[in-house]
């Protein structure tokens, strides 16, 4: 690390190569076996390249804002910052001795103000753009932990981190509006270098569907009888 032997450089006569993968979010249980697996293969990768007169970026960093610091720290009367702080270098100093290649000049941390900055500023692009806005819309909501869950967060109607009941709930939640790109992305699969097997399942994540809207109009039927009839037809297309 204090060489820098695996920094990337600004040497433009170098191909360039990127090698990035997921960032762990530093909980306090520290690494576990889902980290150093894909950290590993890429890794290999990344070390390959560099033998081949590639100027490779291998960064690391922490997912560091999250819904667990915040119990912990509430439970524990500790501030997030100095809990996220402990566990950022509980993860780093795992890692090192692990003896990865990571560039650690590329070091981000999603909680650093000159960080999330950005990412403030993406939102608020969004929300000018009209692709931010709310909604009311059903969530998995924890009864102890008052938040909303994914549905991987919830088993056998239990909160996986409290075990506490989970209920579904009406709230009001920020969306982007992701639907505006499903084609631009799923014809953009065709020209990037993925294998075929991660462009069928993201063509499937993405879920392309075409139909047909079709009115009938029915005798003797009343304005709210025919429009019952429209959405069932709707829904059958």
């Amino acid at each position: 690390m204090d060489e820098k032997a695996f920094a990337a450089t600004d040497d433009y006569t170098k191909p360039k190569y990127y090698a990035l993968v997921e960032f762990p979010y530093p909980s306090g249980q520290g690494l576990h076996v889902g980290h150093p697996r894909p950290y590993t293969a890429l890794d290999i990768v990344a070390r390959k390249r560099r033998l081949q007169g590639y100027n490779v970026l291998y960064p690391m960093g922490w997912d560091a804002f999250g819904l667990p610091t915040e119990n912990y720290a509430i439970k524990n009367h500790i501030h997030p910052k100095i809990v996220t702080k402990n566990n950022v270098a509980r993860f780093k100093n795992q890692l090192q001795s692990l003896g990865y290649s990571f560039d650690w000049d590329r070091e981000i941390n999603t909680t650093d103000p000159n960080y999330y900055h950005w990412t403030q500023w993406i939102f608020l692009k969004l929300y000018k753009a009209g692709l931010a806005y709310k909604s009311e819309m059903p969530v998995n909501w924890c009864t102890s932990c008052k938040v909303g869950l994914a549905n991987e967060e919830v088993v056998n109607g239990v909160c996986e981190r409290c075990g506490s009941p989970v209920v579904r709930k009406m709230k009001s939640q920020w969306m982007l509006k992701i639907t505006e790109y499903a084609d631009k992305l799923i014809d953009g699969l065709d020209s990037v270098d993925y294998v075929e097997k991660v462009k069928v399942s993201q063509r499937n994540w993405i879920g392309r569907s075409n139909g047909a809207e079709v009115d009938f109009s029915i005798a003797g039927a009343d304005d709210s009888f025919a429009s019952i009839q429209h959405a069932r037809i709707l829904y059958l297309v």
